[in-house]
């Protein structure tokens, strides 16, 4: 699995991308909850697209369209597994209970992770 290290700020935006599924710098903007600079998410995005490659960057007329090169899933993924690893000691017990132990579940919640757990215990 490959290693994504996304700063809250690099997440903020690409939430945006993900929700859009493409996006200029000026969308990005327009649909932050907060004002930023213009500038500041232009080179957070080309960042992302060209040091990170968590985006494809497509050349569309005079601007860049970002486009989410990862999914959601395969970030989440990757960095709850650094949290498990670097943070509750690599204990996947651990960082479950950690993650349920303050939420409000619905039924629907509730019987997804039992239907999940049922899955693990036929696989063993």
């Amino acid at each position: 699995m490959k290693d994504y290290r996304l700063t809250h700020y690099e997440l903020e935006l690409m939430g945006v991308i993900w929700e859009l599924e493409e996006a200029s710098v000026q969308d990005v903007c327009d649909a932050l909850p907060r004002d930023l600079a213009y500038t500041t998410v232009m080179t957070t995005l080309s960042l992302l697209a060209q040091k990170k490659k968590v985006l494809k960057r497509i050349k569309r007329g005079r601007a860049y369209i970002y486009q989410p090169a990862v999914t959601r899933e395969e970030v989440s993924q990757s960095m709850l597994g650094q949290l498990k690893q670097v943070l509750l000691g690599d204990s996947l017990p651990t960082l479950m209970l950690n993650l349920l132990e303050n939420e409000n579940m619905s039924e629907d919640d509730i019987t997804a992770l039992k239907s999940a757990i049922n899955k693990l215990e036929s696989n063993e």
